[in-house]
């Protein structure tokens, strides 16, 4: 990732806050309760964030 860290540390946030509110969102028009709808949406934002952290580490390993 080298200098641009900070910004794709940014980028990866932003886009699994989207996921986060999608997900909840989804499930709570699909019946779910608001509560659960909101656990739904963290579990998704907190997966989305994991596996986008662990793919740049990656990349950013593949490129040393």
């Amino acid at each position: 990732m080298g200098n641009t860290q900070g910004l794709w540390v940014a980028v990866i946030a932003t886009a699994s806050f989207v996921v986060g509110i999608i997900g909840g969102t989804l499930a709570w028009i699909g019946g779910t309760p608001a509560a659960l709808a909101v656990l739904i949406g963290a579990g998704g934002f907190a997966g989305f964030m994991t596996l986008a952290l662990a793919i740049a580490n990656f990349m950013a390993r593949a490129q040393s």
